[in-house]
């Protein structure tokens, strides 16, 4: 008979596995409990990829939940005073926290039995029970994919190397503990939605979403600013309920079950995408099995998560996915909850900075995070091909209500700003069509390319610009002026440098003959229409 205390191994409450840069930029890996007591003397967390940190915060942050939340809380007002006591104190109260996770040690073995961490024990017998449940014959043996498969940053198909992979030897086949560990959260969060059985019902729940997060001076006031206690109707959240985190409730062994979205933040924040189980060997991780978890109702409003932007339609509030090649900047709007078509709303965590300010006005400037992963559609399912990651420091007195009449003026000037940018596309396509290509989708590709260019060159003024603002001091017509200033000053100029380069016969005309008329392509007068049209767009003149 074996002896089940020998199979426990690897407690993550103890060992360390959490990668964070300390006030001197070195990394070091710390337990969670060590996260806890030091979290003021570390600047972030540092591990392999934006989004498995934010995988890993928000496990930091239901473990929070669950230590100091209780049902004292009965409205937005206490929630505040709680949050205010523990952000006075400029670190966390470790015997609270050690306290409640000691209650529940046995369920961070990432080894063991029957419960181990983020995963299922019984996994095989649960996929076997469910084929069989299909008319299709159970496994003769344990498939399991390669570690290759599990890591964020080399992922390939068991099927298909990668041709250049970014590890080599030992480190492509196996993985130590620690960084199994990191990457088993990540993969919860953030697994595609590729072949599987049974074929899951979309990638990973942190997948889903476009997620943001506040970042503060140390890993201590990044958690805090990330602590919310009240969504956007200031309405609290039942952390006592019968909603739990993941270690406070018994294993759901269910392959592919469908629930609503957790309402507990401590719940939700540890939500269970996927059933997974580690193989090791040797004191190495070498291999694990998967299959589709907990799901929510496609088209469902995901209205209880704090740590998203938002859109809104017909349907109801829904995460509003980052793209790739787009700024944080040029999505104040709905960052802010500000579209014009009031089709998005506030991410939580901006809301709770508006909520907590008020009682708390010292914190003065606040850095958005944004973070996320893009798929794309390969074969039958969406596979991982990028991770988005930007920032974006603002003074946080912009976001107060008070201040109301900034944010809407930064968002109409940013408007203006797009329609600049597209009358530097515009230009460029005309350019294209003097020097002669007739061919309408290469002339689309140049002011693609123009348009881009334009914001490229515009993202640092932006930034520096929204940074210097003070609404406590600065004027509101001054600050837009200057920032209009700033623009039309930047994209006449990229008008200007692609003018230049026209050869001298472009510049004075080229005739073109349509079938029914004589068109005069000169680039010269489309550039002069472009100058005109950009300052009556940004200065009205």
């Amino acid at each position: 008979m074996r002896n089940h205390d020998e199979e426990k191994c690897f407690n993550l409450l103890d060992e360390p596995w959490i990668v964070v840069k300390t006030e001197n930029n070195k990394t070091q890996m710390w337990s969670i409990l060590e996260v806890f007591k030091h979290a003021h003397k570390a600047k972030m967390l540092a591990g392999e990829l934006p989004t498995q940190d934010i995988a890993i915060m928000r496990l930091l942050l239901a473990i929070m939940h669950g230590a100091f939340v209780s049902k004292k809380i009965g409205n937005v007002d206490d929630a505040v005073e709680l949050w205010t006591e523990l952000w006075n104190l400029k670190k966390f109260p470790y015997e609270i926290v050690e306290a409640y996770l000691e209650r529940y040690r046995e369920r961070f073995w990432l080894f063991h039995p029957t419960q181990p961490f983020y995963q299922s024990a019984n996994i095989k017998e649960n996929m076997d029970k469910y084929k069989v449940g299909k008319g299709k014959k159970a496994s003769s043996d344990e498939k399991y994919k390669t570690v290759a498969r599990l890591v964020g940053d080399l992922f390939q198909s068991d099927n298909s190397p990668r041709l250049f992979p970014g590890r080599t030897g030992i480190k492509q086949t196996s993985l130590g503990y620690n960084e199994a560990t990191r990457w088993l959260i990540h993969l919860n969060g953030f697994d595609d939605d590729a072949a599987k059985m049974p074929t899951p019902k979309g990638v990973g729940y942190l997948g889903q979403l476009g997620l943001i997060y506040i970042q503060g001076e140390n890993l201590f006031e990044t958690l805090m600013l990330n602590f919310v206690l009240a969504d956007q109707r200031n309405e609290i959240f039942d952390d006592g309920s019968e909603e739990s985190a993941y270690w406070e409730k018994d294993i759901c062994e269910d392959i592919e079950r469908k629930i609503a979205q957790p309402r507990a933040q401590k719940d939700l924040l540890t939500f269970q995408s996927r059933r997974i189980l580690l193989k090791r060997d040797n004191g190495l991780v070498t291999g694990y099995l998967l299959t589709m978890g907990d799901y929510v109702e496609k088209g469902e409003s995901l209205n209880n998560e704090m740590m998203t932007t938002l859109k809104k339609d017909n349907d109801g509030i829904h995460p509003k996915k980052h793209v790739l090649e787009r700024q944080i900047w040029r999505d104040f709007s709905s960052l802010v909850g500000r579209m014009k078509d009031n089709s998005s709303a506030p991410p939580g965590v901006i809301h709770w900075i508006q909520t907590i300010r008020n009682k708390n006005p010292e914190i003065n400037r606040v850095k958005l995070v944004i973070t996320g992963s893009c798929y794309s559609l390969k074969g039958a399912g969406w596979q991982i091909e990028d991770y988005v990651n930007d920032s974006l420091s603002i003074n946080s007195a912009l976001l107060d209500k008070l201040n109301e009449d900034w944010v809407e003026q930064i968002v109409d000037l940013l408007n203006k700003t797009d329609k600049a940018i597209w009358e530097l596309g515009q230009l460029a396509s005309k350019i294209a069509g003097a020097v002669g290509d007739s061919d309408e989708n290469r002339k689309k590709e140049e002011s693609r390319k123009a348009r881009e260019t334009g914001y490229y060159h515009l993202d640092t003024l932006f930034r520096k610009w929204l940074i210097s603002i003070n609404p406590d001091e600065d004027e509101l017509e001054e600050k837009m002026g200057e920032w209009l200033g700033i623009a039309k000053k930047q994209i006449i100029e990229l008008g200007d440098e692609m003018l230049n380069k026209c050869p001298d016969t472009i510049i004075i005309g080229n005739s073109n003959r349509n079938e029914d008329k004589k068109n005069e392509v000169n680039a010269l007068q489309a550039f002069l229409k472009f100058s005109s049209n950009v300052s009556k767009t940004l200065m009205g003149r």
